[in-house]
């Protein structure tokens, strides 16, 4: 019987209970009691899983996508593993004959047993609060444990209910191959802004380094390259046509990096407010039916400005360019006469007297140069070279000026009819507040390859730059639009079908 401070409390409560002077309270609880039992017990033997669908998780900044939410299990965060595994650029191994995880990440390896509360790091036993399980039928870990052992930085933000994972120097090296390695790539100068930093930031983080050479060669060239096996990948504003993937000799892959948008620049002295242009003035100008910047359906399109009597003079690329491949792919979608008598591509024969440049860049000298001229560059050539770009009329009637957010809304206009092969056009597309001259930039890479090391080096680098997302801390800078998640998950797909001798790299 058990004693406070000498005072049979047990004794009391047996005594008040059993109707020695019980008062209503008590006889309530005494009632109440057997009911409390049961329901203890009921609850002990529901699972201690928790859907936690208010938790967000947030890596260095962005949220992550997740197809399932968080499950908390006694306290501890519980994640998918494909998840967590690749948003941190982990490789992961699955023995179903000892249910055992194994992933690798430079010179970090971590081993969990589904239901073992111990785990290995680099070979060192370490406890788990809660060890990796199949959780509605999914392979759920310990997010903190994950994070931690490949080298982030993990905090809990109780406010906001969010699990916030920072990467460190030593989380952010990769090992894709066993010596350093230099790749040589080229093609469209559309992205080559974005593919500059992405291929010096990438060099910067492998160890042993990776270097990759790309040369902004234009579209044309990047296919003739990936054709005659000059190049590892190659860079295109522009599908490859079925003839030119025989050619190839075998399946090559159209793996989008970006969106970008083509701005119509120009160069008229003195004007002091952005001009307005439908898509039937556009193609009238390129067409040679419209030579004067004073032509009046120019001017009725721009009410209050005072346009000079000035000829245009039209400026386009003079080598094959996806960028050109866009600006034709739009202007054959508006204009009948265009598609009928001149058509898409990456070099078409241009109406009239135009004046050619190499590259962006060269489109872009040739219209600042030239006073009354216009042309087609894409959206970060012409903010970085200062040039005045157009409102264009899009499908809904409004006039949009291109931006990265006027991009995204042009994807967000094609809806859910994505191919399975990624080799589509976004131009024109339905929606009120799209801008109707975007195309996406694609890298070819064959899906059958000879090299092994080429082949990982090549699934890495796309594993880094587009699944986990790292070229999105860049293009907002440079003015592309980031995919939809939608596309990534095609693009996961392509990435797992890339193989040397029928073995897939990425497992």
């Amino acid at each position: 019987m058990r004693k406070v401070n000498g005072f049979d409390f047990q004794g009391w409560l047996n005594l008040k209970l059993n109707g020695g002077g019980i008062n209503l309270k008590n006889r309530i609880i005494s009632r109440a009691l057997p009911l409390m039992v049961i329901v203890s017990l009921l609850f002990s033997l529901v699972p201690v899983n928790t859907l936690a669908s208010n938790i967000s998780i947030v890596f260095d900044g962005r949220t992550v996508a997740s197809d399932v939410p968080p499950v908390i299990q006694r306290g501890t965060t519980m994640v998918p593993m494909r998840v967590i595994f690749e948003v941190l650029g982990a490789d992961v191994e699955w023995d179903s004959s000892t249910q055992t995880i194994t992933a690798k990440k430079a010179a970090n390896t971590i081993r969990l047993t589904l239901g073992s509360r111990t785990a290995t790091v680099n070979g060192r036993t370490v406890s788990l609060a809660e060890p990796a399980n199949l959780i509605n039928n999914r392979t759920m870990v310990p997010i903190r444990f994950v994070s931690e052992a490949l080298g982030a930085r993990v905090e809990w933000v109780a406010a906001t209910s969010t699990v916030r994972i920072a990467s460190t120097d030593a989380s952010r090296l990769r090992s894709p191959v066993s010596s350093e390695i230099r790749l040589t790539t080229g093609g469209a100068t559309f992205p080559f802004p974005l593919y500059s930093r992405l291929f010096a930031e990438y060099r910067k983080v492998t160890r042993p380094t990776v270097t990759i050479d790309y040369a902004g060669v234009g579209s044309g060239a990047g296919i003739r390259g990936l054709i005659g096996r000059t190049f590892d990948f190659a860079g295109s504003d522009a599908v490859m046509s079925e003839q030119q993937i025989r050619e190839a000799g075998g399946e090559v892959l159209h793996i989008p990096t970006v969106m970008g948008a083509v701005a119509i620049v120009y160069n008229i002295p003195d004007l002091n407010r952005r001009l307005r242009l439908t898509e039937e003035t556009l193609a009238g100008i390129y067409l040679g039916e419209i030579t004067r910047w004073n032509d009046p359906r120019i001017a009725s399109e721009n009410p209050g400005v005072t346009l000079p009597d000035l000829h245009i003079t039209v400026v386009r690329r003079s080598d094959g360019s996806g960028t050109t491949a866009i600006f034709t792919d739009y202007l054959s979608s508006i204009s009948k006469k265009w598609k009928d008598t001149v058509g898409m591509g990456t070099s078409v024969r241009w109406p009239g007297t135009t004046v050619g440049g190499p590259g962006n860049a060269g489109v872009a000298a040739q219209v600042a140069q030239i006073s009354g001229a216009i042309g087609y560059v894409e959206l970060s050539t012409a903010i970085l070279n200062r040039l005045n770009f157009a409102e264009i009329r899009n499908s809904s009637g409004r006039f949009i000026a291109p931006s990265e957010s006027t991009t995204i809304a042009a994807a967000a206009g094609f809806g859910g009819n994505v191919p399975k092969d990624l080799r589509m056009s976004l131009v024109n597309t339905p929606g009120a507040n799209g801008y109707p001259i975007v195309g996406l930039t694609w890298l070819l890479v064959r899906r059958d390859q000879t090299n092994e090391n080429i082949a990982k080096v090549t699934v890495d680098f796309l594993r880094w730059a587009v699944l986990e997302r790292n070229l999105e801390s860049f293009t907002a800078d440079l003015f592309y639009a980031p995919l939809p998640q939608n596309m990534l998950d095609i693009v996961r797909d392509q990435l797992k079908s890339i193989n040397v001798n029928g073995n897939p790299i990425w497992k």
